[in-house]
């Protein structure tokens, strides 16, 4: 089975330049000698347990030239091209990729870490002290009321653009309670009959998106002015421009327009 390399320029992933861009293989790699400044293994499932290893990523120099046979890609772009599997493999070899990168000493000791020989995590040989990438919680929610779906633009969406109201979760808040706050605070809206819509792991630059639908319970909308530079409510006949490709706030506003029209 040819091993799949996931290869990073910046923070562009390096495709075979054909009629149809493909991954990278081992069979690829050789034409990137000296090229890559880190490498390393996607340890999928345990090690200990016999898991087949076939996936690796590696990192390109800033200032190196990309070869004649190949091309480089957004992330964005290639979950709109190689569909949702590709992108979340990619989007965890990237999120690997820049985490090995950075975090090269013991948070505890000040030693230099070690690649664990079981998982993703790194090892202090010193102290013993292991380290697993960051994974940092958001929610993301489409608020309904009737019929119609808040969508916001976020200062820095490109002009025109709108999507539902996301935001970090807090330490010591439930996903629940964050949507609460984020709507609250970004809108000046409150919500009610918050419920699971399903999640997403989103590698800009580790976080993991969980979904919620809700209903408006009260309030007017007034952006905050600074995140948020307007809000509205909308028809689904009448959305504006919003997020392509398959963003969980897109899969949102689907599912909205989907029970609406």
């Amino acid at each position: 089975m040819q091993e799949i390399w996931y290869i990073f320029k910046d923070d562009k992933l390096l495709l075979c330049r054909s009629s149809e861009p493909r991954l990278l293989t081992s069979c690829d790699v050789g034409a990137l000698s000296g090229l890559l400044i880190n490498k390393g293994t996607v340890v999928i499932g345990d090690r200990d347990k016999g898991k087949v290893i076939n996936e690796f990523w590696g990192e390109m120099a800033h200032n190196a030239a990309v070869p004649g046979n190949m091309i480089t890609m957004g992330l964005r772009e290639v979950g709109s091209t190689f569909g949702e599997e590709v992108f979340y493999k990619a989007a965890r070899a990237f999120q690997l990729m820049k985490w090995y990168g950075h975090h090269l000493f013991c948070m505890s000791c000040g030693g230099r870490l070690k690649p664990s020989p079981f998982d993703n995590g790194k090892i202090c040989p010193s102290c013993g002290a292991i380290f697993y990438p960051p994974v940092t919680p958001a929610i993301i929610v489409a608020v309904e009321r009737e019929g119609k779906i808040l969508l916001a633009r976020n200062a820095n969406f490109p002009p025109g653009r709108y999507s539902v109201i996301a935001g970090f979760v807090e330490p010591g808040e439930s996903f629940e309670d964050a949507v609460r706050r984020e709507v609250k605070e970004e809108v000046s809206v409150e919500v009610k009959n918050i419920r699971y819509f399903g999640s997403q792991p989103w590698p800009f630059p580790h976080t993991i998106m969980v979904g919620f639908t809700a209903q408006w319970a009260s309030g007017e909308i007034k952006p905050d002015g600074r995140e948020i530079l307007d809000a509205r409510w909308f028809a689904p006949d009448e959305l504006p421009d919003i997020p392509s490709g398959i963003s969980i706030s897109r899969k949102l506003i689907d599912h909205f327009r989907q029970y609406n029209i």
